[in-house]
């Protein structure tokens, strides 16, 4: 018998929980779901969200919103694979058997949200309010004091190791106002799925001290802000994954590595980044005999093609497109294949690997990640963009960090920063002044610094970058 139930980690739960009424009839609670996700600001603004070629102004390069499509749909593929052999093979018992059909609809929703909690200008916009916090913590007063001597151990390492992992979990359960309070109030068993990192930030530093051979993969990043504490154990309480991952999580996490690392190596070939020779040598680097015959197969046809087709086709492209939309599909059978051999472990919420790294395919996929760091990531134009975001990141932070200090503190505040206050999202406002009732100086004052991280992370690239302009009289 496993610890985990696929019964409890396919969760319909809602947190609190409500009667469905006569919507149950017509829908699952997780198609519900689905409907409330699509539907949300915060998904729409995914679609001017970089993913790695930030303001690009061709339509072929991937936004956060494509990219999240194609991670549903890739997630989608692995989970029904993985229901089909589990029911084949028998590896759960008869009342406890997945439903494909719920699992499948969860990592739907999942793929969706997954980076819902990501600022603008991609993962370096993370970097940029980590480093506001760094530099800020302990060089601006409040009352006298550095906003640090106010943040208890967990607060203050909530701010220093933002993560968009745990604003993602923030912004579902709290921030995106629904009806009520409860955010999107989604079903337990999508919310978990998300919660990659299933640590708060304490158990993140503790385990920073270790080795680094001895650290688990688990603990990396940021899970849960002290914030959403109450959520996360509520979450894992529903599914049954205290101290572990949902192991939906693990195909999710594959199914968003196979969906940046080919989607990246297509938009950063359409962009001159590197040639079909070598991403040859890359292949033929991780002993992929296979995969080189593939890609040279792919070129001939190419040529072949090449003689009856219009004028401008590109054979190297054709084989390089080709090998990379072939090759993902190999990958997402590898990763199936990965979760039946180390489903015990798995079940028993033990396994602490990525699943694509024990994969058949898990050397080739690290020497084209290292190919499309090299290549792709540190292209200058990308670098260039990056050092923008961050200087218009750096900015909205200090301007209305600087009127959120004296905000509901007692302390008189000019007509500049209450100017500011003004530009705040309401509904940010209004979950502060809630959660913020009763609570604490140090508290408040810890809560206010979130809400100028959420309303700053909240913005589209094209949204941050107006905003500046306006602001600093461009």
């Amino acid at each position: 018998m496993h610890k985990l139930s696929w019964n409890k980690i396919t969760s319909e739960e809602r947190i609190p929980q409500k009667a469905s009424g006569n919507a149950g009839k017509y829908r699952s609670e997780i198609e519900s779901d689905y409907h409330r996700i699509i539907r949300s600001a915060s998904f729409r603004r995914l679609q001017d969200k970089t993913q790695v070629f930030p303001l690009d102004h061709s339509d072929f390069v991937r936004t956060r919103l494509t990219h999240s499509l194609e991670v549903s749909s890739i997630a989608k593929l692995i989970g029904k694979q993985v229901c089909m052999q589990v029911l084949e093979q028998q590896r759960a018992p008869a009342e406890d058997a997945p439903d494909s059909l719920k699992v499948i609809e969860i990592l739907n929703c999942a793929g969706l949200l997954h980076d819902i909690g990501n600022p603008p200008f991609g993962h370096f916009g993370e970097s940029a309010i980590r480093n506001w916090f760094e530099k800020n913590l302990s060089h601006l007063d409040y009352k006298g004091k550095p906003l640090m001597a106010w943040l208890d151990e967990q607060q203050a390492a909530d701010l220093l190791y933002y993560e968009g992992n745990a604003q993602a979990l923030r912004i579902i359960t709290k921030l995106h106002r629904l009806t009520g309070r409860s955010g999107m109030h989604l079903t337990s068993g999508v919310m978990d799925t998300i919660i990659k990192y299933p640590v708060n930030s304490l158990e993140k530093t503790a385990e920073d001290k270790k080795e680094k051979k001895q650290r688990s993969l688990l603990r990396k990043k940021v899970g849960y802000y002290q914030s959403e504490t109450k959520q996360f154990l509520e979450i894992k309480q529903n599914t049954g994954t205290m101290g572990c991952r949902n192991p939906l999580c693990f195909i999710l996490e594959a199914a968003d590595d196979l969906a940046y690392t080919f989607a990246d190596l297509e938009d950063g070939y359409k962009k001159g980044l590197y040639s079909y020779e070598q991403l040859l040598d890359v292949i033929e680097a991780a002993q992929d005999e296979r995969g080189a015959a593939l890609l040279r197969q792919g070129l001939e046809e190419g040529r072949q093609l090449k003689k009856t087709s219009e004028k401008g086709f590109d054979p190297y492209q054709h084989a390089v497109f080709t090998w990379l939309t072939k090759k993902q599909l190999f990958s997402i059978s590898g990763v199936s294949d990965a979760f039946l051999k180390h489903y015990d472990d798995i079940m028993n919420g033990v396994f602490e690997q990525e699943l694509i790294a024990v994969s058949r395919e898990g050397v080739l996929i690290g020497e084209l990640k290292k190919f499309a760091f090299e290549r792709v990531y540190n292209d200058a134009a990308i670098l260039k963009l990056e050092l923008m975001g961050n200087e218009i990141i750096t900015f909205l932070l200090d301007r209305f960090m600087d009127a959120l200090l004296p905000y509901d503190s007692g302390l008189k505040m000019s007509e500049i920063q209450e100017k500011y206050i003004d530009l705040l999202s309401g509904n940010y406002l209004n979950t502060y002044q809630y959660t913020a009732q009763g609570k604490e100086e140090g508290e408040r004052l810890y809560l206010r610094l979130l809400l100028g991280a959420d309303f700053v992370a909240g913005m589209t690239d094209s949204y941050a970058i107006r905003l500046y302009q306006e602001l600093k009289g461009i």
